[in-house]
């Protein structure tokens, strides 16, 4: 019997550790966000973790299930089915309305066992992009304070993700905001140092042009490779981002258990991460 436990902040190096055995490139940074958004469960084996799993927390309103890893020595064991469903209560206790993941292909069908559809497929980049001829819009200016970003967020978004965005923005390499002629703010992007690449997301806009704009900033300041993640019907965005010679890498599905995602919205040009949606 698999016995399953909360973990806490302390455990990080344990979570860092665990995530590489299966060539997860996690930090600090990337597991402090976790801690302060999600709770966070694991697994041992001889006081050694061997599986872990979080559930990001939405406002009491939805969930998001991240970094389900088990050790390659544990795996086919029942551990990673006994960590999700000890997450699945949890959300069940908290009266989440909707749970959502990025499935990998090992994982998605344990998901589909424990009652997740496809609501979408999200689009991996990694590579280093070559800069964009098009001007930068000087309307796109650093997000120096987080309160926009999560001003922008809710509008589009029915859930409260200020908890993730705080995390996220507070541990950013760089963050932008746009705004429009009359001075109203019109999208952000941030985006995050995460081992050899800097993982760019989210990305929030009006609209495609808005978007394009945000990341050709983010993309100028990371001055190297980056990851973004793309929900796949924006196939004009992921054209641009190939034009720029962003390989992508593979399309993942997107899942829900008990109802829409309030995150699936048509001004998402970019996931926070995989994790988090």
């Amino acid at each position: 019997m698999t016995v399953i436990e909360t973990l806490t902040s302390r455990e990080i190096p344990d979570n860092i550790r665990l995530a590489a055995e299966v060539g997860w490139p996690d930090d600090e940074a990337d597991w402090r966000v976790v801690h302060e958004a999600a709770v966070v469960l694991g697994a041992r084996k001889e006081g050694r973790l061997i599986g872990q799993g979080a559930l990001g927390l939405y406002d009491g309103q939805a969930g998001t299930i991240a970094k389900m890893v088990v050790s390659p020595s544990a795996q086919r064991q029942g551990v990673g089915a006994a960590i999700l469903d000890a997450l699945l209560v949890e959300a069940d206790r908290r009266g989440l309305a909707a749970v959502g993941l990025v499935a990998t292909p090992s994982g998605q069908p344990l998901y589909e066992s424990r009652g997740f559809v496809v609501t979408g497929h999200v689009a991996v980049f990694i590579g280093t992009p070559t800069p964009d001829p098009a001007l930068v819009s000087e309307r796109v200016i650093e997000l120096t304070k987080v309160e926009p970003a999560l001003a922008l967020d809710r509008r589009f978004i029915s859930c409260s993700r200020a908890g993730m965005l705080r995390g996220r923005f507070n541990e950013a390499r760089v963050g932008a905001l746009h705004g429009s002629p009359a001075g109203d703010p019109r999208g952000f992007a941030l985006a995050n140092g995460k081992g050899e690449y800097a993982l760019v997301g989210p990305v929030i806009a009006d609209d495609e042009a808005v978007a394009r704009a945000l990341t050709r900033v983010i993309f100028k300041a990371c001055n190297g490779a980056v990851r973004i993640d793309v929900p796949a019907e924006h196939t004009a965005f992921r054209d641009w981002l190939r034009s720029l010679g962003l390989p992508e890498k593979g399309v993942r599905p997107e899942m829900a258990r008990g109802g829409a995602l309030p995150w699936q919205v048509p001004q998402r040009f970019a996931l926070a991460t995989a994790a988090w949606g």
